[in-house]
């Protein structure tokens, strides 16, 4: 018994090893290629696996995006949820649930617009359906929030509006409409204005 075990457990390690290993170097594509240049043979090279490899992880090159986003927003938005508390100033509460996603979109506003465009428009794929679920827990919370500071039945789209409103408002620093250090005061805006509507 223990011998056919014990083969299962290091394939399982080999397994998580080179996965890690894919991550990394996905990350490292995307910081320094930007989205659309990276490339999946670049991931394969840098990882050091058989680009093979790196499709049984991610079957083409926006799934690997998403593999990345979900690595990324697992611990980041359940811990922002999970630290939010009910009451207070709703939009300062909203802003904290909003922080980890923002603030990785602030830091690479190219590579997060990729990450809308496939959330809108992309196919259906394990990674892309993880990142879909935590932007949904999201959504749930920041509705909760609204709930909690007197909305009426529209406090789900609303939410929806608001986390989308907040990754637009990084488009548009990317773009060069507005300036980095104003998405703040606009994300204020934009949370107090759906505020305003829903009670």
């Amino acid at each position: 018994m223990e011998s056919t075990l014990e083969p299962l457990g290091r394939r399982e390690r080999n397994k998580a090893a080179k996965r890690a290993r894919i991550l990394a170097a996905a990350r490292r594509g995307l910081a320094e290629h930007g989205y659309d240049r990276m490339t999946m043979a670049q991931v394969a090279r840098d990882a050091d696996v058989a680009i093979g490899t790196v499709f049984q992880y991610a079957a083409t090159k926006p799934e690997l995006l998403m593999m990345v986003t979900a690595d990324r927003w697992a611990a980041s938005v359940p811990a922002a949820i999970r630290a939010s508390e009910s009451g207070g100033d709703p939009v300062a509460a909203i802003r904290s649930l909003l922080d980890p996603v923002l603030e990785e979109s602030l830091a690479d506003p190219e590579t997060t617009m990729a990450i809308a465009r496939e959330l809108l428009f992309g196919g259906p794929g394990p990674h892309r359906d993880a990142v879909v679920a935590i932007v949904a827990a999201l959504e749930t919370a920041v509705a909760g929030v609204l709930r909690a500071a007197g909305a009426t039945d529209d406090a789900d789209a609303a939410a929806r509006l608001i986390v989308s409103g907040g990754l637009l408002e990084v488009n548009r620093t990317r773009t060069g409409r507005a300036s980095r250090a104003s998405v703040e005061d606009r994300l204020t805006a934009l949370i107090t204005i759906a505020l305003r509507g829903v009670r």
